[in-house]
């Protein structure tokens, strides 16, 4: 008769064993949170420079829109084009427009010629500063009217923290590299700029880091038209010499019978819109 084994003693985990499983498994847990964290933050800061990037897309086209859409039915100071330097990024342009452009289809004064001053305003208390638009009808104000005092600030964008303008040099629109030659100054204030690169500062998404640039260069129809006149009335010209014939409907038959100049605008600039 055989004698009964004794019982397998089980061994278990001791207190240090206990204790470096423990340690390993909270620095295997701040390595994994430290990974997700970064990830999800990479993954926010991405979605915000997108974010940015058509934002500032959306303001340039608008931007451009409105610089398209200048108004100039000569050489004069009240529809020509002013740039305010600052030596930074906070310029400030000027210009005479037509259209609901920057200003808003609720304007009174959108369908006809009318000034717009676009600049970058900063925060103070609850004013939230960003891309600022001033407007204001060209005509039929008073004398005493001052768009400094008898104007409001449009604030259209708070993400925007710096605007700046470069204009084509008529003087010299290459260089001897033959590339656009830009200048920070524009002394012809009675006439359009033949073309303009803009930068648009925006807010970055995290503070402590650089605002990301927006750069496009938007070309003014009107620019030579506002340089030599003579344009408009030689359109003019050739129009009327083109209609000899009238036909039985009122209008006229021949090579220039609409009777318009460039681009089908009237001859001497392009005509605002009928009121609606």
């Amino acid at each position: 008769m055989t004698a009964p084994r004794p019982a397998s003693r089980r061994r278990g985990f001791t207190l240090v064993e206990l204790l470096v499983s423990l340690t390993l498994l909270g620095l295997l847990s701040v390595m994994l949170f430290g990974s997700f964290h970064a990830v999800v933050r990479s993954w926010e800061a991405g979605r915000a420079a997108i974010d940015n990037a058509g934002h500032a897309d959306y303001l340039m086209d608008q931007l451009a829109a409105a610089l398209r859409s200048a108004y100039c039915p000569g050489q004069g100071e009240d529809y020509g084009f002013i740039l305010t330097d600052d030596g930074g990024d906070n310029d400030a342009i000027e210009w005479c427009k037509v259209g609901p452009t920057l200003v808003g289809e609720d304007a009174e004064f959108a369908p006809v010629p009318h000034r717009v001053r676009v600049f970058v305003t900063q925060p103070d208390g609850d004013f939230p500063g960003g891309f600022t638009v001033r407007a204001w009808r060209q005509a039929l104000q008073l004398d005493e009217f001052d768009p400094e005092l008898d104007t409001v600030e449009l604030v259209l964008s708070p993400r925007v923290v710096g605007l700046n303008c470069r204009v084509l040099d008529p003087d010299q629109e290459h260089d001897v590299n033959d590339a656009l030659n830009w200048t920070d100054e524009w002394a012809k204030t009675n006439t359009l700029p033949a073309a303009l690169e803009l930068t648009l500062l925006m807010r970055p998404a995290e503070e402590g880091e650089e605002p990301t640039e927006t750069k496009r260069i938007v070309e003014i129809p009107l620019a030579e038209l506002s340089q030599n006149p003579t344009l408009g009335a030689s359109a003019n010209k050739t129009s009327t010499e083109g209609a000899s014939l009238s036909t039985p409907g009122g209008g006229f038959q021949g090579s220039g019978g609409n009777g318009r100049g460039p681009g089908g605008a009237p001859p001497g600039g392009l005509a605002p819109p009928s009121p609606r």
